[in-house]
């Protein structure tokens, strides 16, 4: 009988912040937690929702948090959807931009925040990083405070967006092959934003096909509002095209000719809803889309609305 796993929900809410604390030194990465309520009383809200393997917390508070954080068995990104937020004190962490967890002791500062947090099994993400990098699994290196932008963060939102989608929307009971499966897919969205290295020795040189894969794929996140072909892609890795898109299906579950137009799509939506934006014409040519109609009924298919909508709206909040 196939093995399954429970994704339990977990949710917790407060006017107290002795009892926000409380619940927060509950969390698995935090070592140290004070709060303090803000000028005009206090709320706390905490939920989440996965496995031990993969899983989706969301917090909010209208006081400060601070605490130290250290992430052993997950890896951890978090990203801020309104307030403010700080780490190792003087590193400002921008809202709307994962921030990744290192693994070592990291202090941490939120005021008046909405957040989200991603847990990734740390095993998992070495697994996976040795078979796109080639070298033997093992302990990785992120590179400090890095904020992905353009192509690789609509990347990191494609991801999120997937994994969010099957998380909170999905049975509370998957087989465990399913469950590996999108932590595997998590990881990958982790390490094409954040760039990494391996610690200590290497494995053999950068040759195998997933090696290859991750090639195409920062070929095409690289070029990604460009003119680019398949086969353009699949010359830069050293792929057959057969082999492109079997290991796109494989890693991202989708040809890359879909992963492109979806990155594109996100990259427009940044731009129409930063109320900076001329045209929607203009937008779908600076990320790559040469016909406006395919264009329009591309972004509703993926969003919900039309393009004009999402720009209208955008100059209206200016």
């Amino acid at each position: 009988m196939p093995q399954t796993m429970q994704r339990t929900r977990w949710s917790a809410t407060t006017q107290d912040p002795a009892q926000a604390s409380e619940q927060l030194r509950a969390l698995p990465d935090l070592r140290r937690v004070d709060v303090e309520p803000g000028a005009d009383g206090f709320a706390f809200d905490m939920r989440r929702r996965g496995t031990d393997l993969l899983s989706l917390w969301s917090s909010a508070s209208s006081g400060e948090v601070r605490g130290d954080v250290q992430a052993d068995t997950a890896m951890v990104l978090f990203w801020l959807k309104s307030g403010t937020g700080a780490v190792d004190e003087d590193h400002d962490v921008p809202t709307g931009r994962p921030s990744l967890f290192r693994h070592d002791p990291q202090h941490v500062r939120w005021t008046g925040y909405e957040l989200d947090l991603i847990r990734i099994d740390r095993r998992t993400v070495e697994e996976v990083a040795a078979e796109r990098g080639a070298w033997r699994p093992g302990p990785l290196r992120f590179q400090p405070h890095h904020i992905p932008e353009g192509p690789a963060l609509a990347a990191w939102w494609l991801m999120v967006r997937t994994v969010a989608a099957d998380v909170l929307r999905g049975p509370s009971v998957v087989p465990e092959a399913r469950e590996r499966e999108l932590t595997r897919f998590a990881a990958g969205g982790l390490l094409t934003a954040i760039p990494h290295w391996p610690i200590g020795e290497q494995g053999p040189p950068p040759t195998a096909a997933a090696a290859r894969f991750a090639r195409a794929e920062g070929f095409l996140l690289d070029h990604a509002t460009e003119q680019i072909s398949v086969e353009d892609v699949a010359d830069a890795a050293g792929l057959s095209i057969r082999g492109l898109q079997e290991a796109f299906r494989r890693h991202h579950g989708v040809t890359p000719t879909t992963y492109l137009r979806r990155i594109r799509l996100l990259l427009a939506r940044e731009q129409l809803e930063s109320g900076e934006a001329e045209s929607v014409g203009d937008v779908a040519r600076a990320v790559g889309f040469g016909h406006l109609g395919r264009f329009a009924s591309s972004y509703r298919a993926e969003f919900g609305e039309l393009p004009r909508e999402t720009w209208s709206a955008s100059r209206k909040d200016r």
